[in-house]
């Protein structure tokens, strides 16, 4: 009986990961395509869509917050069988949402110049990148639309729409690209504005899908009102916002950090940045793979948790964490064998190869660590304590930027000065944070209870939890 119950919640995990999986990989695969379609065109492009992205998506911390916030809620009240307010905290999100999504897009719009230019970038490189986040930010009026149909389906543990939504959306803007770069079947060849105008598009019309999607197929084992959705309540959303907002900190304060290393990487050299973003896109990979088992963390041990079967989330979440690190310890072997081969897909360029094959090689590493640390904090979130996260990320964000400042230029190792020290944060906050959920203390602050912890293993004889192991 006992084993039938495991097997079962291995399935859960697969079932609940792999649509996730699967639609962050085929989007990224169509990131991947739509880079190397303008790269080679120009390679200015590459800056520019560099510069953009990593700015662009620093300024959807809000969204992280709210997600978090919504999936948590949601899952722990699925899990005490309390639908009724589970389908309040989803109307309530939908409206608030959307409200501050159309706020980003005019902010994009009119202040994207001045947002590159902030960050160095200059010349063709900034134009283009203007006028590439102008086009593609019109989709942000709809983005808290899909921010909230895709958490309300995670915290459910419905994730397969949003697999076939993803499937959708990255064939389109491939075909897309295809016809708008290139100017196939009569149509101008735009360039960088033709992928962005592909990017967009896809984007609405795999909004409009995943949102039909949530109304009409039930998938949910609550309704949504639809009326409901024009008079939303504050205080599900305010309990959404006071759960999310510690999340929606620390991905701020993540993404500051990138910022300021954006800003490192461009005083490097103009090639620095390319080298960086490529590698980084190549490594992506296997970070969607853990990512979507991080996601079905979130909801099952906030399942778990609402359940009180405290001993099941921790169990999932170690399953987890080894399906995580074994994976990317085989795709940090593959990227180790053949770095130049992966790297010529996007340039054929001789100081890209070398300098990004360097980093390539060593990145598996880096993986290894990364995904460790994020099931772990995924967990620890699913239990609804987002501060001990932040904690961590305030950390982390001080010790990159400050350490690789110091590695980069004043050691002058340039972008291995920034890798290795990723790795080595990674690898500290994973074992910290690992600690922090498994055995429930605060290993940096109650070293004689953690020692306690370790000899009862967190579990008692009876294979049950001795409580629900999360303490500040």
């Amino acid at each position: 009986m006992w084993k039938k119950r495991r097997t079962a919640e291995k399935r859960m995990m697969f079932s609940i990961a792999l649509p996730i999986m699967i639609q962050r990989i085929t989007h990224h695969l169509m990131l991947l395509i739509d880079r190397a379609f303008v790269g080679n065109l120009d390679a200015r492009y590459l800056s520019a869509i560099g510069n953009v992205m990593i700015p662009y998506n620093a300024m959807t911390f809000i969204f992280f917050a709210i997600a978090t916030g919504l999936t948590v809620l949601v899952a722990q009240n699925v899990g005490r069988k309390d639908y009724q307010r589970a389908q309040e905290l989803s109307q309530s999100a939908f409206f608030y949402l959307t409200l501050i999504s159309t706020g980003l897009f005019l902010l994009w719009f009119i202040g994207a110049e001045s947002v590159f230019s902030l960050f160095g970038a200059t010349g063709d490189v900034l134009q283009f990148s203007t006028v590439y986040v102008r086009i593609i930010a019109v989709y942000m009026i709809f983005f808290g639309i899909e921010v909230a149909a895709a958490s309300i389906l995670e915290g459910v543990g419905t994730t397969r729409p949003i697999m076939m939504v993803g499937v959708i959306r990255s064939v389109l803007n491939i075909f897309l690209d295809w016809l708008l770069i290139f100017g196939h079947w009569g149509l101008p060849a735009l360039g960088l504005q033709g992928a962005a105008l592909a990017t967009l598009i896809a984007n609405l019309i795999g909004c409009a899908i995943l949102f039909s999607s949530l109304f009409l197929q039930g998938n949910l084992p609550f309704s949504l009102e639809r009326k409901a959705l024009f008079k939303p309540e504050w205080q599900p959303f305010r309990e959404i916002t006071r759960r999310g907002i510690p999340s929606g900190v620390e991905i701020f304060l993540y993404q500051s950090g990138n910022l300021v290393l954006v800003r490192f990487l461009n005083q490097i050299d103009g090639m620095a940045i390319v080298i960086y973003s490529l590698v980084t896109s190549l490594q992506t990979i296997p970070v969607l793979i853990y990512m979507g088992f991080a996601k079905a963390t979130t909801t099952m041990v906030g399942q778990y948790w609402g359940e009180e079967r405290f001993a099941d989330a921790k169990k999932i979440t170690l399953y987890a964490q080894k399906i995580s690190v074994t994976t990317c310890a085989l795709m940090g072997a593959i990227f180790a064998l053949i770095p130049g081969t992966l790297i010529r897909i996007f340039t054929s360029d001789p100081e890209v190869l070398a300098r990004a094959g360097q980093l390539l090689r060593i990145s598996g590493i880096l993986l290894v660590f990364q995904s460790s640390n994020i099931v772990s904090g995924h967990a620890i979130r699913a239990t609804g304590d987002t501060k001990w996260m932040l904690y961590s990320q305030i950390y982390g964000t001080i010790f990159v930027v400050g350490f690789s400042a110091y590695a980069i230029f004043y050691l002058e190792w340039g972008l291995l000065g920034l890798y290795l020290t990723t790795m080595f944060d990674e690898l500290t906050r994973g074992i910290i944070n690992f600690l922090r959920f498994y055995f429930g203390v605060n290993p940096l602050r109650k070293l004689p209870e953690l020692s306690k912890a370790l000899r009862r293993r967190g579990v008692n004889g009876k294979g049950e939890s001795h409580g629900p192991g999360i303490r500040g």
